[in-house]
């Protein structure tokens, strides 16, 4: 797959959810397979989703980085997954996902679309 394919997907998924008023995205095409895509998303609730992903789209999709950081309208944490290597107390070391409350959750790396799966679900979808 290209990595504008990639993008495209992400753009395709976001456009499907209907609880977001507001898209603000930014593609880095790094080369026809590699690329960064990070983007601001406000919903129906006034929540916001501040994501970032850093991707190979060459044979699957290898993700290199990536955080999605959901918050409340008044910028309080509901969810973050990401995978910055700072919880080896985790199972799925460096995957982990923080809840509200500061408390740390072992998690798979999800996918864009599984994350606004769930905030559909939070919001009421």
């Amino acid at each position: 797959m290209l990595i504008t394919e990639y993008f495209q997907q992400i753009e395709s998924q976001i456009a499907d959810c209907v609880h977001i008023l507001e898209t603000s995205l930014l593609k880095d095409k790094r080369s026809l397979h590699i690329g960064i895509i990070e983007g601001g998303l406000i919903f129906t609730d006034e929540s916001v989703l501040h994501f970032i992903e850093f991707v190979n789209v060459k044979e699957t999709a290898e993700v290199y980085k990536y955080s999605y950081h959901y918050q409340d309208r008044n910028g309080n944490l509901i969810f973050r997954y990401d995978m910055a290597p700072h919880h080896r107390e985790v199972e799925t070391f460096p995957h982990h996902k923080h809840i509200h409350s500061n408390k740390v959750m072992e998690a798979s790396a999800p996918a864009l679309a599984q994350v606004l799966d769930e905030i559909d679900d939070l919001i009421g979808g």
